[in-house]
């Protein structure tokens, strides 16, 4: 399993490089939509021959735009040819209501699946490569189990779920969902995230996905339990938006690496 870090502006990307050159990581996943107005070719010389993972935000395509679509298509392609991605994953939710943006992601209706799928499907297609898609850190009760649903997609639409593991855990906290549900569902095993969550501010008893604060203990378990049946080529990003301390991250990366170790699934050296 290789371990690496998110990239999602040209400031982390420094600290990427310098926990590289600390041995720390074993590849970059790159937030693509902040990385749209760079050539490709200087990123991908800035970091040398560290293999590169694609993760969208911004797409939108359960909402699609034909441009908007184009455009990240064309995007993925470019930097696909300059970096040769590891993967290219994406997430499930909505951005717009009514023709209108939304403030926050709003989560997709698992009750109401069948558009969802077949947009994945399409989506797979338009992009000609396959696509991981991320679980979503639910805030209340759905109308079907998340999990059932994307064991659902997974079948009918050929893409594959990039399991964020402390969503899975906020989504347990709020919903009462079980997070053990996950690592061992169809289409999970290739790509992971996880990062640190916390109580809102508003309402202490919603959980939220700030991915600004350091990993749980449950998530960590978690992971363990995952890493135990994860494939060989697996990946796993640590992730950091915000409050970006060089020592809290690492000593996240450090705590990541002993769960894959407790699983018996040793981290892949770089190169293997």
């Amino acid at each position: 399993m290789l371990i690496g870090v998110n990239v999602t502006s040209p400031e982390t990307l420094e600290l990427a490089c310098s926990l590289e050159d600390s041995g720390h990581i074993d590849f970059v996943e790159v937030l693509v939509d902040g990385f749209a107005h760079i050539d490709p070719a200087a990123f991908r010389e800035v970091i040398g021959d560290l293999p590169v993972g694609c993760h969208i935000m911004l797409s939108r395509f359960l909402d699609p735009e034909p441009e908007r679509l184009d455009f990240y298509a064309g995007l993925v392609e470019r930097w696909q040819r300059a970096c040769g991605f590891l993967y290219v994953s994406d997430h499930i939710a909505h951005f717009v209501h009514r023709g209108r943006p939304l403030p926050t992601s709003h989560e997709a209706d698992y009750g109401d699946w069948e558009p969802v799928i077949a947009r994945a499907r399409e989506w797979r297609e338009r992009l000609g490569c396959p696509l991981a898609l991320e679980n979503f850190p639910s805030k209340a009760p759905g109308t079907r189990p998340q999990a059932e649903a994307y064991a659902e997609l997974v079948e009918r639409s050929g893409c594959e779920v990039l399991l964020d593991l402390s969503n899975a855990v906020v989504a347990e906290l709020n919903t009462g969902e079980p997070a053990d549900a996950w690592p061992a569902l169809p289409g999970v095993g290739g790509r992971y995230h996880l990062a640190g969550y916390r109580e809102s501010p508003v309402d202490p008893s919603l959980i939220i996905d700030s991915h600004d604060v350091e990993l749980s203990a449950r998530t960590l378990d978690l992971l363990t339990r995952a890493a135990s049946t994860a494939r060989p080529d697996a990946t796993l990003v640590v992730e950091r938006d915000a409050n970006h301390v060089p020592d809290e991250w690492r000593a996240d990366i450090e705590r990541a690496r002993a769960a894959v170790s407790a699983a018996g699934r040793l981290p892949q050296p770089r190169g293997a």
